[in-house]
């Protein structure tokens, strides 16, 4: 291939119409007009001999090339940029968006706290956040950072393990199991809330095994809402063991081992490896994870720290 043909002043365009899908977004993304951002798209589709975006009805969906493109080119770009932003890097000019997600429960009770310390420091960094979800894929490059991933490990993945973590049983204080020892035969007899919001991959087959021996009256977004759900009645809720660390106030509540036995996962950040050695991403993950730390060990979950601990001595778990 004649490198001198190549215009690579395409690439940054590129990425903005695969991250977004849209040619009036990417034109907001590059900070140009509507109109440049549409020659750009022309010069790709000359370029690639590929529409890149397709209309499906009323929507725009990414062409199949594009979308086997977005990692590569997601990857490209952030190593590219990375060289020159690297050089110049002082966190307190630094101009960077990131795409953060995580549960329900950590966006609405540690997130908002946290990014409002970062802006502090870092006014210059913006940030899209998002329920996580297993349909987005954060080593094709459709998130920045992950937050409470519990699913196998991924080609292309870089992680960080906050604490391990346990499915348990949570009662109502007054429920007729709350101080009684019971086997799983025991909760046969009664209902069960089960929160979508945990995405437990690792755990699902044997979550999935448990559940279908009882009787699940209701399956909740969250733990609040599960909570409120199973409050003065004989429902039972299953739920992550560390719902301590995000809700204040468990009073009239009693938690329980699960008598299955669910194995333990890992709750960790993950976020794209081609992020890895660029500074301001590596400045606000760093960042994020002291801060959620800090939040574990207020509320005395010492036990879930240990593998961070040991991570954070592995030779490229953690960049300082």
């Amino acid at each position: 291939m004649n490198l001198s043909r190549l215009n690579l002043n395409l690439l940054p365009g590129l990425k903005a119409l695969l991250d977004t899908q849209s040619v009036s977004k990417a034109a907001q993304v590059m900070c140009v007009t509507q109109s440049a951002m549409s020659r750009t798209l022309a010069q790709l589709r000359e370029a690639l001999n590929d529409p890149i975006l397709v209309r499906k009805g009323n929507r725009i969906f990414l062409s199949e090339k594009a979308m086997s493109l977005h990692e590569d080119v997601n990857r490209v770009v952030t190593e590219a940029s990375s060289i020159f932003e690297n050089q110049q890097f002082y966190i307190a000019t630094t101009q960077r968006h990131f795409r953060i997600a995580s549960g329900h429960t950590v966006l609405e009770r540690i997130l908002p706290e946290v990014l409002q310390k970062i802006w502090a420091v870092a006014p210059g960094l913006t940030f899209e956040l998002q329920a996580i979800n297993p349909a987005v894929d954060v080593a094709a490059g459709k998130l920045d950072l992950s937050i409470g991933y519990m699913g196998a490990r991924q080609e292309g993945l870089s992680s960080f393990s906050l604490m391990k973590d346990r499915m348990c049983l949570i009662l109502c204080e007054n429920h007729p199991l709350a101080y009684e020892s019971f086997s799983e035969e025991a909760l046969k007899s009664f209902s069960f809330v089960v929160q979508r919001d945990n995405i437990n991959l690792h755990q699902q087959s044997e979550i999935n095994h448990f559940l279908s021996k009882v009787q699940v009256k209701t399956w909740s977004p969250g733990l609040s809402v599960s909570l409120a759900l199973i409050k003065g009645t004989d429902c039972v809720l299953m739920a992550p063991a560390s719902l301590s660390m995000f809700i204040d106030d468990l009073s009239g509540y009693v938690i329980r081992d699960c008598p299955k036995i669910i194995p333990q996962v890992s709750f960790d950040i993950v976020w794209p490896e081609y992020w890895e050695m660029n500074r301001a991403h590596r400045w606000m993950r760093e960042f994020i994870s002291d801060a959620l730390l800090e939040h574990i060990r207020s509320k005395e979950l010492y036990m879930f720290t240990n593998e961070s601990e040991e991570s954070r001595k592995r030779p490229g778990a953690r960049l300082s």
